[in-house]
C-alpha cells in the first residue's frame, strides 16, 4: 500500500471518468441481457446488492480513508457533495439499465460505517448529507417498481436505523451480535417497517450443537413474526467446523419449515 487513490477533487474526477462508467456491457460483458435474464428465471428473490461501490460513505473510504473522510464532512462539505452526488448518479444509471432487461425484487447499498459501539460519524451527518442521495434513489427505485431498498452496515448501527428508515430504506443486514445488535430488540424498536436480515450470531455456531440450537431458539419469535431472514451476522469465519455449520443449516431449514 502506498496511498489511497484520491487525494484531491483532480483525483477524484479524474478516477470517476476512468474506472466508474455506468457500462453493463463492460462490466458484466456483452452478453448481460442474457446472463441477468438466466439468473431472473431462477426461483429466487433477485436482488442486486451494490456491493463496495453503492453507497455514500463506504466507497468514498475506500478512495480517500477514513480519517480523510471523516474530515472532509467539516473540512470540505462542496467536495463531499460532489462526490456522494456522483455515487447517486452512477448507481441510478447503472441499477436504470439493469431495470430495462430485468425486474429486481430489492436493492442494497453497501456502508460498512459503523465499529462496534458506534457509527464512524455522527447520526446527525449522515441525515444532513447521506440521507438525500439515499432519497433520491430509493425514490428512482420505488418509480421503477422495485419493493425492497436496504443497507448492510456491519457494526453498532442502532442509531443509524431511523435515518435509514426517513431515507426510503426498509431492510437492513447483517446486524452483529458482537457488536451488540439484537434483532429482536430491533424488531421491538423499530416494527416490522424493518425487514431483518441476518442476527444470528456466528459465534455460536464455532461453539456446540447445544449453542447452535439455543441460537436459533433464540431467534424463533423472529421467525415465526415473519419479515425476518435468519443469516450468520456477517460471514462464517474459519474457526466454524464443517460439520457445526450443516448442523446449524438443518436445524435452520426445520425451524423456518422447510
Amino acid at each position: 500500500f502506498i496511498r489511497f487513490p484520491v487525494e484531491t477533487r483532480e483525483d477524484f474526477r479524474k478516477f470517476w471518468q476512468e474506472r466508474m462508467q455506468p457500462d453493463p456491457a463492460a462490466r458484466i460483458g456483452a452478453d448481460w441481457r442474457k446472463k441477468l435474464k438466466r439468473l431472473r428465471d431462477e426461483p429466487i428473490p433477485f436482488i442486486v446488492i451494490a456491493d463496495r461501490w453503492g453507497g455514500f460513505f463506504g466507497p468514498l473510504r475506500n478512495l480517500l480513508g477514513v480519517e480523510k473522510l471523516c474530515t472532509l464532512f467539516y473540512d470540505d462539505p462542496a467536495f463531499l457533495e460532489e462526490m456522494m452526488d456522483a455515487e447517486a448518479d452512477f448507481i441510478i444509471a447503472l441499477t436504470s439499465g439493469i431495470l430495462d432487461a430485468v425486474h429486481i425484487d430489492a436493492f442494497a447499498f453497501w456502508e460498512d460505517m459503523a465499529y462496534n459501539h458506534a457509527p464512524l460519524i455522527s447520526p446527525d451527518m449522515v441525515r444532513r448529507y447521506m440521507l438525500p442521495r439515499y432519497r433520491r434513489v430509493t425514490d428512482f427505485l420505488a418509480g421503477r417498481g422495485v419493493k425492497y431498498a436496504g443497507v448492510d452496515c456491519d457494526g453498532q448501527v442502532t442509531s443509524l436505523i431511523p435515518v435509514w428508515l426517513d431515507a426510503g430504506l426498509n431492510f437492513a443486514y447483517p446486524f452483529e451480535a458482537q457488536a451488540g445488535m439484537d434483532v429482536l430488540e430491533v424488531r421491538w424498536n423499530f416494527g416490522k417497517e424493518l425487514r431483518i436480515w441476518g442476527g444470528v450470531d456466528k459465534r455460536a455456531l464455532a461453539a456446540d450443537r447445544p449453542t447452535i440450537d439455543a441460537e436459533i431458539a433464540r431467534l424463533m419469535p423472529l421467525i415465526d413474526e415473519g419479515g425476518y431472514i435468519p443469516h450468520t451476522d456477517h460471514s462464517c469465519p474459519p474457526d466454524v467446523p464443517f460439520d457445526n455449520y450443516v448442523y446449524y443449516m438443518e436445524r435452520l431449514a426445520a425451524a423456518c419449515g422447510a
